[in-house]
């Protein structure tokens, strides 16, 4: 293994509560340092997350919440961390999804993101094992090459398994000579020679665009991206995906269009999914339906319907695109304004054991007003959603002390109360601009090249000089759920752009 001669290798695992660098946290690492395949030096660490560990995690995992009460924070630790695997090369299964959360801690402490020559085994047993073994788990990986140690979900055992499977890949005789880590990786990520005469891979640009597989003149699979060549090369490369390989192997044509903007290549993907359904593209697809959320006149609870407004609608919140959205809306709404949560039968003296269990106002009392109840919901949704900045900055500073108090439930309750109120609103803020043809808005996305008329959205100026697809023609099928996914698609294009802050 020439590649790897002389060098320092960190071999490490973690152990997370989620799959989002962003929103959960890394509860356990383990770090093993070899040189020359001698055991240097081993690093292992429990960290609390202060958050809830999910039980399923727990489970899978064997860390539960007390294991970790009295354990370092990650910040606690995070410099020992990056000092630990200094210049070495990185190893890890899956490797990508492990350095996304040491680097996002990382970034969040000060310190630089860990940029030091890797080697993925996922990568690497793609590349050399496609047709020797059921898919590339690192259990699969550890019966295949019978490990002395085997993937046990917890950190230490899965580094200990990775290493013995990398030391067994990386004896393979095409890459057991690579002179360096680089000429490892360039093979890796190098195109298939089969696959790139097989699609023409020679003809495709370094520019924005879509692209497609197809079979014969049936569509496979279409994606984005803001460079063709790199993104259909990973396709085909020879450490591709097992979704990548279906798909290539199940393909025998390849086109692309290039495009102005990013925006317009999300668009125009969106558009193909649910024009064409793709075989390999499993999400994109518009809803059926669109929902609401409504205060009634004649209705003790918040009602998700259909329809927008009846003629005792008093107050709505909408529109949805799918119906779990609107459940996590109305929940959030029974949070915060503390609604009735008991059934109104007006024949009790004393408030029902559901309210005296949920701390909540009772409709079960001879002397509760529907009518008042109403009236006063209808001016609290009022008065919250006109100073909704004020609100929101004080949800934020409860989740504060919630996470200083160590009340880590309470806090993750509100965090996700937080994000459900402030996704929603940033798309009713759009919705209504486009409503009401705000000028700047129009301005913001023709520069984008892209033109909203009655509720239709249409990319501008767009040519397909092969007539593969037309992105422009609306027919009956573009319906209103069609507009509004298209909108959530320029709300996150816009807050990515915008470094994370919409201001429409």
């Amino acid at each position: 293994m020439e590649f790897i001669k002389n060098k320092n290798i960190v071999v490490l695992d973690i152990e997370t509560t989620g799959i989002k660098a962003n929103t959960d946290k890394i509860i356990e690492l383990y770090m093993l340092k070899v040189y020359n395949n001698e055991v240097v030096e081993e690093y292992h660490s429990k960290f609390n997350p202060e958050i809830e560990i999910p039980l399923f995690i727990s489970n899978l995992t064997g860390i539960y919440q007390w294991h970790v009460n009295t354990s370092p924070t990650i910040d606690q630790e995070i410099e020992n961390i990056k000092t630990f695997i200094g210049d070495s090369v990185v190893i890890g299964h899956n490797l990508k999804f492990d350095l996304s959360f040491l680097n996002y801690d990382l970034i969040n402490n000060g310190f630089e993101n860990i940029a030091n020559e890797n080697i993925d085994t996922l990568k690497l047993s793609r590349a050399l094992l496609r047709n020797k073994v059921r898919n590339h788990k690192l259990s699969t990986l550890s019966r295949y090459f019978k490990t002395t140690n085997k993937n046990d979900h917890n950190a230490k055992a899965d580094v200990l398994t990775t290493y013995e499977v990398f030391n067994n890949l990386a004896s393979d005789e095409r890459i057991i000579n690579k002179k360096s880590i680089s000429h490892l990786n360039s093979f890796l990520n190098e195109v298939d020679d089969e696959l790139k005469v097989q699609f023409s891979y020679e003809d495709v640009p370094n520019s924005i665009g879509i692209y497609c597989f197809l079979q014969n003149n049936k569509i496979q699979y279409v994606g984005k991206s803001n460079n063709l060549r790199n993104r259909i090369g990973s396709h085909l490369s020879y450490a591709r995906s097992y979704k990548s390989n279906k798909i290539v192997t199940n393909s025998n044509n390849l086109n692309f269009i290039e495009l102005d903007s990013e925006l317009i290549a999300l668009i125009a993907e969106h558009r193909i999914i649910n024009f064409f359904k793709p075989t390999y593209n499993r999400s994109g697809k518009v809803p059926k339906n669109i929902y609401w959320v409504k205060l009634k006149s004649n209705k003790l609870r918040l009602e998700i319907s259909k329809i927008e407004s009846t003629k005792n609608t008093l107050y709505k919140f909408g529109p949805f695109i799918s119906y779990s959205k609107a459940v996590n809306y109305k929940k959030s709404l029974e949070e915060i304004f503390q609604l009735i949560k008991c059934k109104k039968n007006n024949a009790r003296k004393e408030i029902c054991d559901i309210s005296l269990l949920l701390n909540s106002q009772c409709a079960c009392i001879e002397n509760f007003s529907l009518e008042n109840y109403l009236i006063q919901k209808n001016e609290e949704f009022k008065n919250y959603f006109e100073n909704l900045d004020i609100n929101i900055s004080e949800i934020k500073k409860l989740i504060k002390n919630y996470s200083k108090n160590l009340e880590y439930e309470n806090a993750q309750k509100y965090k996700l109360l937080l994000s459900i109120l402030v996704e929603h609103q940033e798309f009713s803020d759009l919705f209504n601009k486009i409503l009401q043809n705000n000028e700047d808005l129009s301005t913001k996305l023709s520069n984008h090249g892209i033109k909203i008329q009655d509720k239709q959205i249409f990319i501008e100026n767009f040519n397909d000089s092969n007539n593969l697809f037309e992105i422009n023609n609306l027919n009956e099928e573009y319906s209103f759920p069609h507009f509004l996914s298209e909108l959530h698609i320029i709300l996150r294009y816009l807050r990515k752009s915008e470094a994370n802050t919409i201001v429409l």
